[in-house]
């Protein structure tokens, strides 16, 4: 199969690392420091103690130097998408199917906006892995799984049943889901009490755990992102919200999210298409979301990057 990777981070350069040694061709689209070491040396793959060297098809930060693709995985942050999708249109052949993974929601409707329902799959990615040097992925621990369906999260059709197979056969965990809307929704009740209250707290789980009106914040955001799915028409279990909750209990105390990562880092953060989309869409539907609101809020003068400096000596509003 002809694989592009539209984006070689955690997820994208985890499945090249796992496809070009089958023999499958993938390109890989990337770009500065990254692009040049994949170019030079291969793309490098740690998984414990295991390291893989993979050589892409090609590697490029130009859309036009790459072949056309049976399969575009869209694997980069969710404020990245809607400029990939504009870049990727023209190239796009008539029967490329689209695969996002993102940790939002509504990247299969911008994906089937553009390129059509029928081109376009839903992707639920379960991995903790991410760049650690420029042409390094490394996986930490834990399994993972990259549960797919079409876009009515059905696993069903034939084209579907393709992409996973070829997955399997290379040994990436593919899950059999009834709807896999469903279960997109259900990894958003997580990522959105995780995002909002690690990135707006600055915070780790272990501070969450510690403070009792930290950790009521967190259920809330998990609450207000079941509130809004149901709003939508999703057919969220009656148990979604504790059974999220559990089973963040049991994750690391030293965990956070990759938007307090990256905000700490000073990168552009996906607020927009994690807590701001809960409250966009609770606006929409009349559904009350006061702590993703104010999560979002408060992290608005981020959403570009670039955290601000240090105050200045006389800086202080209480002079």
């Amino acid at each position: 199969m002809d694989i592009l990777m539209l984006g070689a981070g955690g997820v994208g350069g985890y499945l090249a690392a796992k496809l070009v040694p089958a023999g499958h061709s993938v390109s890989i689209l990337a770009r500065g420091a990254h692009l040049e070491a994949i170019r030079d040396s291969g793309l490098r793959f740690v998984e414990g103690e295991t390291e893989t060297i993979v050589h892409p098809e090609a590697a490029s930060d130009r859309l036009s130097d790459l072949p056309s693709a049976d399969l575009a995985v869209f694997a980069v942050k969710g404020h990245d998408l809607p400029e990939l999708i504009d870049m990727y249109r023209p190239h796009a052949g008539a029967q490329t199917l689209m695969l996002p993974f993102q940790n939002g929601v509504d990247a299969p409707d911008l994906l089937a906006a553009a390129f059509g329902e029928g081109n376009t799959l839903i992707g639920v990615a379960r991995i903790f892995s991410n760049i650690t040097a420029p042409g390094v992925v490394t996986q930490y621990g834990g399994t993972s799984s990259f549960t797919m369906g079409d876009f009515s999260g059905n696993q069903a059709s034939p084209r579907v049943r393709n992409v996973i197979q070829v997955f399997r056969d290379v040994g990436i965990k593919v899950p059999e889901c009834a709807d896999v809307t469903v279960d997109l929704w259900q990894k958003f009740l997580l990522f959105n009490a995780v995002s909002g209250a690690t990135a707006g707290a600055r915070c780790r789980f272990r501070e969450i755990r510690q403070k009792p009106e930290l950790l009521d914040f967190f259920h809330g955001l998990v609450a207000e992102a079941d509130a809004v799915g149901r709003a939508r028409g999703v057919p969220l279990p009656s148990d979604a919200v504790e059974k999220t909750i559990g089973f963040w209990s049991r994750l690391p105390d030293d965990a956070r999210s990759s938007t307090a990562h990256d905000l700490e880092l000073g990168k552009p953060l996906e607020v927009d298409r994690i807590c701001g989309a809960v409250a966009r869409m609770g606006r929409e539907l009349g559904v009350p979301t006061p702590n993703s609101s104010a999560v979002a809020a408060l992290l608005s003068p981020w959403r570009a990057g670039c955290l601000a400096p240090a105050p200045r000596q006389g800086d202080s509003a209480n002079r």
